[in-house]
């Protein structure tokens, strides 16, 4: 259970405590990135996740609400949403589904959940309901994961979608496209999911877990029931090499002399 502390003038704070203003703040909580001593007065809180804050000796980064209902003994549902993304020059402009957000080349989904059981809006964004798993997040023994997102393919959605890129460029089967997936809980999607009232509190755009963040590696298999891709981090895909600019002599050619 994540246990925050209240703000106090020179207090010792050991790096990774959460600290709680003593005024809430949109119910922002902040992590403690560098221990030491706060200061006399308290600071002035930002209000926007990711910022950095200083206090004294304590240098603070701001994160999301998400901490304090996961605090309580009985917390919200969490809910996993999916963020799909073509890029327009590997998979054309007409790739993408078509949401009630008019985005191009984006598509927002969800794989269902006990609290929503049609489209959930969130941040003002809709996420249609779709069958679909995604597993394999989780860091094991200090490799970098490499998630497994396996569609349902039942009506034939995902393999249309498959040739509309393919046409444009053969074989790639959205190798590239970027998934995201996201995390919040329940209390904070907006009120038009309950029938215009959230029962579980206040919805809020910032309230999130840190995403995950992956590019389509490759098509692992395809048919009539699903289609399932490998995902893999920006920097593990194939043939990217960090770093992605190397220095050569052919380039540099005086680094290594000496001039007298």
């Amino acid at each position: 259970m994540t246990v925050a502390t209240v703000w106090s003038a020179n207090l010792p704070l050991m790096a990774d405590r959460i600290v709680c203003p003593t005024v809430p703040v949109n119910g922002l909580f902040f992590k403690v990135t560098q221990a030491g001593f706060t200061g006399a007065q308290e600071p002035n809180w930002p209000k926007k996740v990711g910022s950095i804050v200083y206090d004294g000796g304590v240098i603070y980064k701001a994160y999301s609400s998400i901490f304090e209902d996961l605090s309580k003994v009985n917390p919200t549902s969490v809910i996993e949403l999916f963020v799909l993304e073509f890029n327009e020059t590997i998979h054309g402009t007409n790739a993408g589904i078509p949401t009630s957000n008019d985005e191009t080349n984006i598509y927002r989904f969800h794989a269902g959940t006990n609290r929503v059981e049609n489209n959930i809006v969130w941040a003002g964004k809709t996420y249609q309901r779709f069958p679909v798993m995604a597993e394999g997040f989780a860091f094991q023994r200090g490799q970098v994961p490499r998630p497994k997102l396996i569609v349902s393919n039942a009506l034939g959605t995902i393999s249309a979608i498959l040739q509309a890129v393919n046409a444009i460029t053969p074989a790639n089967d959205l190798t590239g496209a970027k998934v995201s997936r996201v995390r919040t809980l329940a209390r904070f999607l907006d009120h038009v999911n309950f029938d215009n009232t959230n029962p579980f509190g206040d919805p809020d755009p910032n309230a999130e877990f840190p995403r995950d963040i992956y590019n389509i590696d490759r098509k692992s298999a395809e048919n009539r029931d699903v289609v399932e891709f490998e995902l893999a981090a920006a920097f593990d895909l194939a043939g990217v090499r960090i770093p992605k600019r190397q220095c050569t002599r052919d380039l540099f050619p005086a680094i290594g002399t000496f001039v007298e």
